[in-house]
């Protein structure tokens, strides 16, 4: 079953030329022809505007925008979605640096379709070589949303990888901002917003690809401080009431802790510098979790225990 649903395609780009071209086709490449593209130029210095204006000459459902002086990213992501058109039916935030399998909007939207009370639709997503999102079971394409929620927040299944997700424009339009600032990886945060009263559909094909590069937010900043092990603690705390009994959403914090108080005492090993521990006893102390010497010592100790058994994981760390 097709969909002729109207589909509003976002891509808030900074600097992007690099990659935009690729992204841009795999658009107008897409099987589900009644899409329009809205790309939002966040007053970058490459040749990224000259790339866009060139597909949009070409292509009238292009729609290119620009902004008189860079914004704050998250701030970005919000204005692209408020250009979005007022009769799409469903929109796909593809970032500047990924693309899109030809069937990806004709297959996910018409899961949406059979299914009114999805509100979000994944797939399997390619990144560099490794395929994510697996664990879902093969036979199902509709999930109630809050058993979703609660595999990501245990940590089972990352089947709500932002970077390959559909949503229904109408839980865009109830949201403004729909991506809250507070967070940094915002997208996380307001799906498991919708995860409460939404159902998640899942394609098990992978249609969506995310390209590894040294540029990119996720190494730059994600990877390099460890950001998820202080924002998961926080959408635990904001988000786990909802999906969890008290006792087992304290259990789940203190697991996480405990990996985290350990990766501290890693990073201390490993020299990671001021900046990293500045950024993640900012975020402790913003969830009220301060380590006490007793839980550095724990941990230091776990970390000794697992140097001695797993002598090729600290050489990992160490990069020796």
């Amino acid at each position: 079953m097709s969909s002729n649903a109207f589909v509003s395609v976002v891509t808030p780009v900074y600097n992007g030329g690099k990659f935009l071209d690729e992204c841009i086709e795999s658009v107008r490449a897409q099987s589900h022809a009644h899409f329009e593209h809205v790309i939002l130029d966040n007053a970058s210095s490459d040749d990224t505007h000259a790339i866009a204006a060139r597909h949009a000459e070409n292509d009238p459902r292009i729609h290119l925008h620009r902004n008189d002086h860079t914004l704050p990213m998250i701030d970005n992501w919000n204005r692209a979605l408020e250009l979005m058109s007022g009769d799409s039916r469903y929109c796909r935030v593809l970032h500047a640096d990924d693309t899109m399998h030809p069937e990806y909007l004709e297959r996910t939207t018409a899961i949406a379709e059979r299914h009114p009370s999805i509100g979000i639709v994944g797939c399997f997503r390619l990144r560099g070589e490794t395929i994510h999102c697996e664990g879902l079971p093969r036979q199902r394409e509709v999930f109630e949303g809050a058993e979703i929620a609660r595999l990501f927040l245990r940590q089972k299944i990352f089947a709500l990888a932002p970077t390959s997700n559909l949503l229904r424009s109408d839980l865009v339009r109830q949201h403004r901002p729909f991506y809250p600032s507070a967070y940094l990886h915002a997208d996380l945060a307001i799906y498991l917003e919708l995860m409460r009263d939404n159902d998640f559909g899942f394609v098990h094909d992978v249609l969506a690809f995310s390209r590894e590069h040294g540029d990119s937010v996720t190494v730059t900043v994600a990877e390099r401080n460890q950001t998820l092990l202080k924002e998961w603690l926080l959408l635990l705390q904001r988000y786990g009431p909802k999906f969890f009994s008290e006792d087992e959403r304290a259990r789940l914090e203190r697991d996480h802790l405990r990996r985290y108080y350990r990766n501290l005492v890693r990073g201390f090993v490993t020299r990671r510098g001021r900046a990293f521990f500045d950024y993640h006893l900012a975020g402790l102390k913003e969830a009220g979790r301060l380590p006490t010497p007793l839980d550095l010592l724990s941990a230091t100790g776990r970390e000794i225990f697992a140097a001695v058994t797993q002598p090729g994981k600290l050489r990992r760390h160490l990069k020796i």
